[in-house]
């Protein structure tokens, strides 16, 4: 993230940073959650609704209200939007670990909100870094 001028709010836990100089915000894309879910474009999972949400009090983990943020900073704020990949250690954890993270590109994306609280970026660019 460092370069590029990128800052995270927690290097430990969290899911996002951003570049406020530049107006960016880069998101965490696990790579097994890319799809084309409308039949033309790919699209990655950005946020799932209950992603950081503790399902017995509701109440939501600092990374989740970290993304929470930052997408709207994304969806709201004229921010744009990119995603960066990772690799899970155990694709059926809960929650998941980051094993790897290609550092070599990023990609720029077009951020959708579904109405059950599901966001997705679809790439519109591959940029490479």
């Amino acid at each position: 993230m460092d370069y590029l001028g990128a800052v995270q709010r927690n290097v430990v836990w969290s899911w996002c940073a951003v570049n406020e100089e530049e107006r960016k915000v880069y998101f965490s894309l696990w790579a097994d959650m890319r799809a084309k879910r409308d039949g033309i474009r790919f699209s990655y999972i950005v946020q799932e609704p209950d992603w950081g949400v503790d399902p017995k009090s509701g109440s939501k983990s600092a990374a989740r209200k970290d993304h929470d943020e930052k997408l709207l900073m994304a969806l709201e704020r004229g921010y744009e939007a990119y995603g960066y990949v990772v690799e899970a250690v155990d694709r059926n954890a809960s929650p998941r670990k980051i094993e790897s993270t290609a550092t070599s590109f990023v990609f720029q994306l077009d951020l959708e909100r579904h109405s059950d609280g599901t966001v997705l970026g679809y790439v519109t660019t591959r940029i490479n870094i």
